[in-house]
């Protein structure tokens, strides 16, 4: 990925950042995780099986704008969290979805902006709904809100 990490599982580990945008290979068992740039060991990891949680070394020395995306988007989920767990599941498969850190930064901030707009209800609905159809930005839970489509789905 472009911010310093590779995925497994929804896991994200972290590469020095000379491999930023390159190709890697990971190799995997159960407890460790290795990770390869044309056939040359680059990087070990703990295994780690949590989704959307990210394992990193401290001599990989992020560049400060992914470090500060990092911090940026675990206080995102924070607040996704606080206004129910299904806003913040969406919250972090936008995360994955984008493809730029930015992205993910600027799409997760305005959704969750529109529990002003909507409240927490509809918010919440929208969500499911966009998470069930596999759509992941700002538009289509926007679309969901403004069309009402949520509503068919309110108890």
């Amino acid at each position: 990925m472009r911010n310093s990490y590779v995925s497994l599982n929804s896991h994200y580990y972290s590469v020095p950042k000379e491999y930023i945008g390159d190709t890697v290979e990971l190799l995997y068992d159960g407890d460790i995780v290795e990770i390869y740039h044309k056939f040359r060991h680059i990087t070990t990891h703990r295994r780690d099986d949590t989704p959307f949680t990210y394992s990193e070394k401290e001599s990989h020395k992020l560049p400060g704008v992914l470090h500060e995306y990092r911090s940026r988007m675990d206080d995102i989920y924070r607040k996704a969290g606080e206004i129910d767990s299904v806003v913040e599941e969406y919250i972090k498969l936008v995360g994955v979805a984008k493809k730029y850190p930015i992205q993910s930064v600027r799409s997760s901030d305005v959704i969750l902006s529109l529990v002003e707009r909507f409240g927490r209800d509809r918010l919440v609905l929208a969500c499911q709904i966009a998470m069930e159809s596999k759509m992941f930005g700002y538009n289509e839970i926007e679309s969901i809100l403004i069309n009402r489509e949520d509503e068919k789905y309110h108890v």
